[in-house]
This record gives structure tokens, sequence and C-alpha cells, in this order.
């Protein structure tokens, strides 16, 4: 009875140690949620602090190893080629026509596609590349816009509020996200971290460099990952590597 017993306590002991040196080198797998997806945008949309504000911003992207976006109009890119050619390769540049107008107010098709491809052009000959990233200005569009898209050689487009639109299969095709405008990044971290959708987050170049700092070191505390257009939608959409030009 005695032998019996004390076989019983080998055996228990013996897996004890098992167990033990299973934890130790092999430690306790725990599931973690996958992060939040968070492109960030930076509109140019005046000139008032430029080219600084366009260095500057470059500069604290590439210190936190952030990949984002850029859009600015043709005009804005010509004067200031610093605002296209300073980022690096993690940052797309997309385009907002030539002149920052609202297609809807152009009544003549030709006319609207000069825009578009007037500032598409513009910014590819600044940074000697190929962008296929637009966003309207306004958010304005119409029922011309993906005929416009198309024929300018541009794939992706982040005019609306709730979604972006990416060319697969030979059309356009929507994809959910969820979008705030220069918002207080504490007072929505919790819905941030609660969206299944990706999460687009845009400032313009009226936000102080300081404040984006802030934002950064925000976001960064959290489970979040930085993501470009280009990553967003699996398409390299800032061919930098001779362009059109």
């Amino acid at each position: 009875m005695i032998s019996l017993k004390l076989v019983h306590v080998s055996i228990i002991a013996t897996g004890c140690v098992i167990l033990f040196s299973a934890i130790l080198f092999f430690p306790v797998f725990v599931p973690t949620e996958p992060p939040t997806l968070i492109m960030l945008s930076f509109d140019i949309t005046s000139e008032q602090n430029l080219p600084n504000w366009c260095t500057e911003l470059s500069q604290v992207l590439e210190e936190n190893n952030v990949n984002s976006v850029i859009f600015l109009r043709g005009k804005t890119a010509e004067k200031f080629p610093e605002c296209v050619n300073t980022f690096h390769d993690g940052v797309d540049i997309g385009s907002q026509t030539y002149s920052y107008v609202d297609l809807q107010t152009i009544d003549d098709y030709s006319l609207q596609l000069e825009e578009v491809e007037h500032g598409k052009h513009a910014i590819d000959k600044i940074g000697n590349f190929d962008t296929k990233l637009f966003k309207a200005p306004y958010g304005s569009t119409d029922e011309n816009i993906y005929s416009l898209l198309l024929r300018s050689g541009i794939l992706a487009d982040f005019s609306y509020e709730h979604q972006f639109n990416k060319f697969y299969k030979g059309k356009f095709i929507k994809f959910d996200s969820v979008s705030y405008h220069t918002p207080q990044i504490k007072s929505i971290i919790s819905e941030i971290k609660a969206s299944k959708d990706p999460i687009i987050l845009s400032y313009d170049n009226t936000t102080p460099i300081n404040e984006i700092k802030n934002i950064l070191a925000t976001l960064k505390s959290e489970n979040i990952r930085f993501v470009s257009p280009s990553e967003l939608t699996g398409i390299d959409l800032t061919t930098r590597t001779g362009g059109m030009f």
C-alpha cells in the first residue's frame, strides 16, 4: 500500500516538473487583440507657414517612424517643393486638384479632368515619382469622379467621410473607415480602441507641430499601428523610382 502511494507521489512530482519546465521554457500563449490601424492624413490647405511646417513635420514623422499621407494642390507643390520631396518613403503624397477647386462647380468635364490631371502631374514632376492617390477638395465629387481618376492614373480616393475607395479588378471598391477631423485625441481614444475599421485622423497645416508631437505620443502608448494609404489599400500609391517625367 505504501509502495503504491509512493508511485502516485512520484507520478505527481514528475508531472509538476514537466509542467514547470513547459511554463519556464514555453510561456503560456495569451491571445492579443490586433492593433487598430490609424492613417494620419495631413492636408496642406494654406500657405501661411510653408515650407517650414512641412520640413518640421517631416522630421517629426521620421523620428517617430510614422507612416502617413500628405495631400496638397498642384499650385502649392510648385511653389513649395519641400512639401513634396522632404518626406521619408513611408509617407505617401496625394493630390487635391491643381488649384483646390470644388469639382462640382465645374460644368465642363474636360475642365474637371484638367484640374485633376494637372494637380497630379505637378506633384509628380516635383517629386520625380508617380502618385496614384487623390482627395477631393471639400470632399466634393460628382458622378464623373471615377472616370476622372482612372483617366488620370489614380487608383485610390480618400475624398469621403466614412470610406475610402480603391481600384480593384476593373472598378473602384468601397472600404469602410472612421474619420475624425482635427480631433482632440484624448477625448476619442476609447472610440479609436473600440473600432474594428481603420481610423483616419485628418489635420491641416494650421495644426502646430508641438501638438502633432503630443498626438503621436498619446497614440504610440496604445495598441495601434500607423499606416500609409499604400499599406491600407495594398497598392503602391507613391512610386518614387523614376516617376512619369
